[in-house]
């Protein structure tokens, strides 16, 4: 633990020099000193995690390592704010695209009166809310001692250890018990790389740090169709070679292989109250491995 906090400080003190510096080649020293900092602060983090799946099987399947960052939009102030492993992704899903604070709150009330009640935002990109960055948790003050403010912090968030299965967990529930009503445009395909979402030193590894594709391919969704987030039917889509097949409770159905019976069409084309999509699994693009003696 003690390591932990020297390697903070020492991380901290190195983003306050970059920025405090006019020499052009301390960028390339500083980013190199970043990247062994991070590298120490990663690795330490996910041996003293107290969260780590303890099923070997399992883990391989799905678990991985996000590496968070906290920015203060006020001084600069950067530091390192978690390395935690994960196993499900969450995306929150607003149709205000405020937050929950009770500005937020009064700003899309006062859309919703304009608009006669209905949402100004019917549909938003996966790839958009991957890439968006978050406020800091409620409360976060800056460690900067000459700055200290509260609430003028955003946290940034990066893939550090890729999970062979990436579970995205899209949270449509709303402060009221509604269901975001909202439609997710999302693809078969999801590249981490290209969205920068990506941390890694020298190549992007997976959980047991062997060099991994950061591109993945959707393998599975789970819908929900009803009033609230509290209450309702699920049901799930699942690819079976190259057609997808509906599982609804003990209905199997293999739909005819075509752009309109896909996950992505039926989140596009299903109406208010209808089904929604809740869980996304994309499988990683591994290469296919040699069985043969």
């Amino acid at each position: 633990l003690k390591r932990l906090e020297t390697v903070e400080r020492e991380l901290t003190q190195v983003m306050r020099r970059r920025d405090s510096s006019a020499d052009p080649t301390m960028s390339v020293r500083v980013k190199q000193e970043v990247g062994n900092l991070l590298y120490e602060y990663s690795m330490i983090q996910w041996s003293l995690s107290a969260t780590r799946m303890h099923s070997h099987h399992l883990s391989d399947i799905f678990e991985g390592q996000r590496l968070a960052s906290t920015k203060c939009q006020r001084c600069g102030r950067f530091c390192a704010s978690g390395a935690e492993p994960f196993c499900l992704e969450e995306v929150k899903l607003n149709s205000s695209r405020w937050d929950g604070s009770w500005l937020g709150q009064i700003q899309g009330q006062l859309g919703s009166w304009l608009t006669g009640g209905a949402s100004s935002v019917t549909s938003l990109p996966l790839k958009d809310l991957l890439q968006e960055d978050s406020p800091a948790p409620e409360g976060y003050r800056c460690p900067n001692a000459k700055c200290l403010q509260v609430g003028c912090s955003t946290r940034t968030v990066q893939y550090l250890r890729l999970p062979q299965t990436l579970v995205l967990h899209i949270n449509r529930a709303q402060a009221d018990g509604s269901r975001c009503e909202v439609a997710l445009e999302f693809e078969d395909k999801l590249d981490l790389g290209k969205l920068g979402l990506v941390r890694h030193f020298g190549q992007p590894l997976d959980r047991n740090l062997s060099p991994c594709p950061t591109r993945y391919h959707l393998r599975a969704a789970v819908f929900h169709r009803g009033p609230t987030a509290r209450s309702g039917h699920y049901f799930a889509y699942v690819l079976f070679k190259t057609s997808w097949v509906k599982v609804d409770d003990e209905k199997v159905e293999r739909l005819r292989p075509g752009a309109e019976n896909t996950p992505m069409a039926l989140e596009a084309n299903e109406t208010s109250n209808g089904a929604k999509v809740v869980l996304l699994f994309y499988q990683r693009d591994d290469p296919v491995k040699n069985t043969k003696s």
